[in-house]
């Protein structure tokens, strides 16, 4: 049997360190793996210099339960 467990994160850094401690707390030969994504907050029609959009970063780690 799998099972998914979710994460996110404004923060990629913040996001890495949640999944590196939940991967370490699994059991060796358990992670099927793992998937990133990027996801836009605010989508604009214009782009001012030194404003970046926020981001949210998500995770999936998928596993053997």
């Amino acid at each position: 049997m799998y099972e998914a467990k979710g994460f996110q994160s404004t923060d990629f850094t913040d996001l890495v360190r949640l999944v590196n401690d939940f991967l370490g707390s699994l059991a060796e030969g358990k992670l099927i793996d793992v998937k990133y994504n990027t996801v836009p907050l605010a989508v604009s029609s214009h782009t001012e210099y030194g404003v970046n959009p926020d981001t949210k970063y998500t995770a999936m780690v998928i596993f053997k339960k």
